[in-house]
């Protein structure tokens, strides 16, 4: 956020650590201003924000709940949760308020991998089989041609006896070569039918793109091939779409991948991207690209620490709030949830007023105005529960803390608008 200038036509002031930072110089207490849409009675249900999450397994059902749950607490009126088959029920359970989607069955993805593994099995033994033939016969015409110089009567009965044996070798042959071309019919049969089980995921999901804020892929989503088939979809379609999206956790792991770097890099150059990785995430996203597509980056990468870092290009912020001492499982997917409520109010504040100037600072700062939250969530959560605190008691917190930031906002305001009558009055 450095390169714009104050009105004075001077540097920018540096950005702020805490939210009392931001709310105490006019340059980034303008950014404050855009983050919440106002409540109103001429809302309706989807006003203040729609989100969905992919992601959940078997393993993993408390994810995706804690990242939907956490855009509930924001203040978000809808969340919907796109998952695994056998995570579905679970989640289900966990609340009545989210809307929860199974977009495909691990039991049956886990069914097409299996039976591509056996007819890859099976495939690599007929080559296997064929090399061995091949090579025989190829030693035998050798023999077959040496032995053609001398001109004894044994030899030439041993000639025709080798010849008959090639023969019968040449038969087998062809008929392996023959269970060979079977089975990659069966195999090209088999990953249609992986296509179209990926496919159909991907079109449930992206269905929804229309009438969503933001949509936050990985907490829980494991790391099944054909999942990550899925996911890869999902986003290349949200990025047709112009949609907001919010990376966490195995999506990021994805992304890694060397098959999926050209989505990596396509998703660097996307600044309504938010990657949220911890430390070895990181590590591993440096690794998968080069320094000049790294450095090029215009997408927001919140790098999460004790201290998080919102990054954007050149440009950093940091999140100075001070959090609970308690490193619960859970929190990060309550930071991805919080991160979705608050990039989704910007796109609806975006809808609503049109293109903000300086749009892709704006969503950094919503960015670290989530950290922010989730930071002093967790400083509070802590303070009642100490070493009991869990992920569920951050979420209680939220609604509070939001409270106070946006009060403070409100109050900020009204001095501002008090200092210039005060300073009329004197005069």
């Amino acid at each position: 956020m450095s390169s714009t200038r104050e009105a004075s036509g001077g540097a920018d002031p540096p950005p702020p650590a805490t939210w009392s930072d931001a709310l105490a110089g006019t340059h980034h207490s303008k950014f404050a201003t855009r983050l919440f849409p106002p409540l109103t009675a001429a809302a309706h249900k989807g006003s203040h924000g729609r989100v969905a999450i992919l992601g959940g397994s078997e393993k993993y059902a408390g994810a995706p709940y804690y990242a939907a749950q956490s855009a509930l607490h924001c203040g978000v009126d809808l969340a919907t949760v796109f998952t695994a088959k056998e995570a579905a029920v679970p989640i289900k359970c966990y609340s009545p308020e989210l809307m929860v989607q199974s977009v495909y069955s691990i039991e049956e993805l886990d069914g097409l991998l299996r039976e591509e593994e056996g007819l890859l099995a099976k495939l690599e033994e007929c080559k296997q089989t064929n090399d061995v033939m091949t090579h025989e016969v190829h030693e035998r015409e050798m023999q077959k041609t040496m032995e053609k110089l001398e001109h004894s009567e044994e030899r030439q009965q041993l000639l025709v006896q080798n010849e008959l044996k090639r023969d019968d070798k040449m038969e087998v042959l062809a008929e392996r070569l023959g269970k060979m071309q079977q089975i990659e019919g069966e195999l090209g049969e088999l990953r249609d039918r992986q296509d179209m089980a990926v496919q159909r995921s991907v079109d449930a999901v992206a269905a929804m793109f229309p009438s969503l804020h933001a949509l936050c892929v990985g907490p829980g989503l494991g790391r099944h091939p054909l999942v990550f088939r899925v996911a890869a979809k999902v986003l290349r379609r949200a990025v047709e779409s112009n949609l907001t999206l919010v990376l966490d956790a195995d999506a990021l792991y994805m992304l890694s991948l060397r098959e999926y770097r050209p989505l990596l890099e396509e998703l660097r150059g996307y600044d309504r991207c938010v990657m949220t990785p911890n430390v070895m995430e990181m590590r591993r996203l440096d690794d998968a690209l080069d320094a000049d597509t790294a450095e090029g980056a215009t997408n927001i990468v919140v790098r999460k620490g004790r201290v998080d870092a919102i990054l954007q290009g050149a440009q950093a912020m940091h999140c100075g709030e001070e959090g609970g001492l308690k490193r619960s499982g859970g929190i990060g997917d309550v930071l991805a949830g919080t991160l979705s409520a608050f990039l989704a109010w910007n796109a609806i504040l975006e809808r609503r007023d049109g293109s903000m100037d300086e749009g892709s600072k704006q969503r950094a700062f919503a960015a670290w105005a989530s950290c922010c939250a989730v930071k002093m969530a967790t400083k509070a959560a802590y303070r009642k529960k100490r070493r009991a605190m869990s992920a569920v008691h951050v979420l209680e917190e939220m609604g509070g803390v939001l409270e106070g930031m946006e009060g403070g906002l409100e109050a900020s305001q009204e001095q501002a608008l008090e200092q210039p009558a005060a300073c009329a009055g004197e005069k």
